[in-house]
């Protein structure tokens, strides 16, 4: 694929003109007039390269490198200044701000290029050397429940900053559910379509380098790899083959990884649970829910899943007598239940509206423990 350049001017030809030189040259050009417009491009496009004016109004390009490298999402875009400041006072500025290299107008198209491939093939070097794996790879969590509108997608987000909050080690929470992403929606976040936009590539083009450019750093410290909440785009969950290597690719960029896989056996859960090291099964305490529950494990350990990487856990939703104790949904599913979360509707609703998981919207709260021991129990059986 061509390599992606963003051009920062607020001078209209500058932009026309250059983006059109790099056109020709086989780049893929998107432009910003503004610092604070370029800033909201790059959370959305993440450029390989960016070529940066410094003179503009109300944010000039230093300001704009700083910001870009405060931020984990942007902090390794190559950055070149491009500027009619030949000062060498305004190169040492350039450079304390973060710029990989410094370029002065007018300038020869070839010493542009040459500048832009040699900036892009030190980036492209270094991000190979990140790819190439260190140690064991990390422990991959797979959510899941045999019908939908359980919470498997809080329990995974809350999962993943337990997780994170247990141990000091990288924690991805990724949603396999194109078209129906949630996790971006309810934490308010702008850029939700990584996802999508790795299923759009060649399986074979996906690597960890691709992954990694998709995430999302959240405030908790976790990241996120977000499906889109576009409707239209569930046509990608055709695409198995990607979801079978980003799958294979994750653990290899944190040492926990959280999978929201949604609901029931999808040809894309069919195809990778085997590569899960513990399938959590969500469920609800109801005779019907046990039934569809037991035959989703039974299709689970038919399809090669074995049953002690297996684990239950148990949602009250709602505050009833009508179902099950936990004591009778073990007995009738024949298996121990891994950790029991009481209803907390106050809760959810608050989490929902301030846009925070819910361990993080009450920290002292009895779901946020309830979250906190299950993470517990994934570290000790990754340990174990």
């Amino acid at each position: 694929m061509p390599e992606k350049v963003l051009l920062v001017d607020d001078d209209m030809d500058t932009l026309r003109l250059v983006g059109l030189m790099l056109q020709r040259q086989g780049y893929e050009v998107r432009v910003a007039s503004s610092g604070q417009q370029a800033l909201s491009m790059v959370q959305s496009e993440l450029p390989d390269l960016i070529l940066l004016d410094i003179m503009m109004p109300e944010m000039d390009g230093y300001e704009v490198a700083r910001r870009l490298r405060a931020a984990n999402a942007t902090a390794d875009i190559p950055i070149i200044m491009f500027t009619a400041k030949t000062q060498v006072d305004d190169k040492v500025m350039g450079f304390e701000a973060g710029a990989d290299d410094y370029l002065t107008k007018p300038t020869q198209p070839r010493e542009l290029f040459a500048h832009m491939k040699a900036v892009l093939s030190r980036a492209g070097k270094a991000r190979t050397a990140a790819e190439i794996p260190s140690g064991a790879p990390g422990y991959l969590i797979g959510v899941l429940s045999a019908k939908g509108g359980l919470g498997v997608s809080t329990l995974a987000l809350n999962l993943g900053v337990a997780l994170r909050q247990a141990q000091n080690g990288e924690v991805i929470v990724a949603e396999f559910r194109p078209g129906q992403g949630t996790i971006g929606l309810e934490l308010g976040l702008a850029q939700s379509d990584g996802l999508t936009r790795l299923l759009q590539r060649k399986a074979t083009e996906i690597s960890p380098r691709e992954i990694d450019a998709e995430l999302v750093r959240h405030e908790s410290g976790i990241r996120l790899l977000l499906a889109s909440a576009q409707p239209a785009d569930a046509r990608y969950m055709s695409a198995v083959n990607n979801f079978e290597h980003i799958v294979r690719h994750l653990p290899h960029l944190a040492r926990y990884v959280v999978v929201d896989l949604g609901a029931s056996m999808t040809p894309v859960t069919t195809k990778i649970h085997h590569q899960f090291n513990e399938l959590i099964l969500v469920m609800e305490p109801t005779p019907q829910n046990i039934t569809q529950t037991k035959a989703l494990i039974s299709d689970l350990t038919n399809g090669g899943a074995e049953e002690r990487k297996i684990s239950i856990a148990l949602i009250n939703r709602i505050r009833s007598g009508v179902h099950l104790s936990w004591s009778q949904v073990q007995e009738q599913l024949g298996r121990t239940i891994l950790v029991i979360f009481t209803p907390a509707p106050e809760l959810a609703y608050q989490a929902a509206t301030s846009g925070k998981p819910m361990i993080l919207t009450q920290p002292d709260s009895l779901s946020a423990q309830q979250f906190a021991k299950l993470a517990e129990r994934m570290i000790k059986h990754s340990r174990g």
